[in-house]
């Protein structure tokens, strides 16, 4: 087991460095990095208490490594703190009686699933909230150790995990609903996951009945928007494929060889899955039962899975997938599970199919398109500037009002002359004849004032498209 466990890891690293190496920052990642570049730590701190639904712990630590200059070289912090969720993972393999093949195929999934290998990469606090969700589950539910170590490890995850995401008070309440359920006199008492819980989240109390007030009526009033409650299509589709995409988020975005292959693995993965679940509710009556720290944390996993999916709902109407971060890395867990119940004739084979799919899902996320390529709209927009003259660069983003539109700029192109549109010389102002090259992130449609402003006088030259988020514009003055 130990030479499978020291490969699945040596496979996690590599997908995880190919990740971060070959993929663009996107949006979200250019506002940590915007956070990460203040001049101090006091200025970070109020900025991305400023987002109001982030927690400062991650962006704290950023710019203590770094800001705008190292740029994607950091995520090599999300991608080494990722790997201590092999810890958990094997931890409840093991205690949930697995055996080595058992546990190795868990480490193995965790290191190969899409999902894993995405969000390990990715430059915001997903990373940190899955190992501080883990660390608080594990200790939790654990049967075995000093009391004391898993309370103090308890009330630390949950602390650090709150400080770095406020869905971690998530994370504490559906841990409380599966300790009501599991019975266990190994395991730390109700009453003290309740008193350390809620020592650790007292300070978020305000935050939490201000944040539930806004919800409420932002909601109210985005259903009187619409003439009532409205169920959309696309939000009832996000939701039934959303197990799916747990494991593999992306596979319709990676494009050419790379999305063929994430195709034909998810479907032999999904049938493969499909059938042991099948297998398992046939033989469900003569099946073992689960120990009591898997049933803790299944019941924790499905009661934060739909605490999630209701919050998300309710407060903005779609399905974030970093959100479910805290649950995601339980499903490798599961499948190995439901590998150990697989006919014994035929188990190697089923984990087989099951390694090697996942294996080829991870190559393909790790080597397949960006989703939203920053890198290649600003080399876009270097060439079609360096055949214009002087040419002003600038943007147009789907983003918070705290960041700046040139952020893109800011990561790959900081030799280039950006400016924020609102800066752009108008008719008649110094500058106005040099062209302006446009960057739009999001659907933000030509009627929009701002788009008024800047093509006041000019006409759009060139329309370039970088992908299903991104469109490079050139703007000459009109003739």
């Amino acid at each position: 087991m130990a030479r499978w466990v020291v490969l699945a890891v040596a496979v996690a690293i590599a997908l995880r460095a190919w990740e971060a190496l070959e993929s663009s920052l996107w949006l979200d990642e250019l506002h940590t990095l915007s956070h990460a570049s203040l001049p101090t730590l006091g200025a970070v701190i109020e900025h991305v208490r400023a987002e109001v639904v982030h927690q400062p712990l991650f962006f704290a630590v950023v710019h203590g490594l770094g800001g705008w200059e190292e740029g994607a070289a950091l995520r090599v912090l999300p991608s080494v703190s990722s790997l201590f969720l092999f810890l958990p993972v094997i931890a409840f393999a093991r205690a949930g009686g697995l055996g080595a093949r058992g546990v190795a195929l868990a480490a193995w999934l965790l290191a190969c699933l899409p999902y894993q290998v995405h969000y390990a990469t990715e430059l915001r606090p997903y990373a940190w909230l899955a190992v501080f969700s883990a660390g608080a589950m594990w200790a939790a539910f654990a049967e075995q150790g000093s009391r004391v170590a898993r309370l103090v490890l308890f009330f630390a995850c949950v602390t650090a995990g709150i400080l770095t995401h406020r869905i971690m008070e998530v994370v504490v309440v559906s841990i409380g609903i599966a300790r009501l359920f599991v019975r266990s006199r190994e395991m730390l008492p109700l009453a003290w996951l309740v008193g350390a819980g809620a020592l650790a989240a007292a300070p978020e109390v305000p935050w939490l009945l201000a944040f539930a007030e806004k919800a409420v009526i932002d909601r109210s009033r985005y259903d009187a928007s619409h003439g009532g409650f409205v169920l959309r299509r696309a939000l009832v589709l996000e939701g039934l494929v959303l197990p799916m995409r747990l494991l593999a988020p992306f596979l319709g975005a990676l494009g050419g060889g790379w999305g063929l292959l994430a195709k034909l693995a998810a479907s032999v993965l999904f049938l493969v899955l499909g059938g042991g679940l099948f297998a398992a509710w046939r033989g469900r009556a003569s099946s073992p039962s689960l120990a009591a720290p898997l049933r803790a944390l299944g019941l924790a996993a499905l009661a934060c899975f739909a605490l999630v999916f209701a919050l998300a709902f309710y407060r903005w109407d779609r399905l974030p997938l970093q959100y479910f971060a805290p649950v995601a890395w339980i499903l490798p867990v599961a499948i190995a599970v439901l590998a150990e119940r697989w006919p014994l004739r035929s188990r190697a084979q089923f984990a087989g199919l099951v390694a090697l799919s996942a294996l080829a899902l991870g190559i393909a996320q790790a080597g397949g398109r960006n989703m939203e390529d920053m890198r290649g709209a600003v080399a876009a927009a270097r060439e079609f500037g360096s055949t214009r003259g002087e040419a002003l660069y600038t943007g147009l983003m789907v983003q918070p009002s705290l960041f700046s539109h040139t952020l893109a700029y800011d990561a790959y192109g900081r030799e280039l002359p950006r400016v924020d549109p609102d800066s752009v010389p108008r008719r008649g102002e110094p500058g106005f004849e040099r062209p302006v090259i446009l960057l739009r992130r999001g659907r933000i449609p030509l009627t929009d004032a701002r788009w008024a402003r800047l093509l006041e006088g000019r006409s759009i030259a060139t329309e370039h498209k970088i992908d299903e988020y991104i469109v490079v514009f050139v703007l000459e003055p009109a003739p």
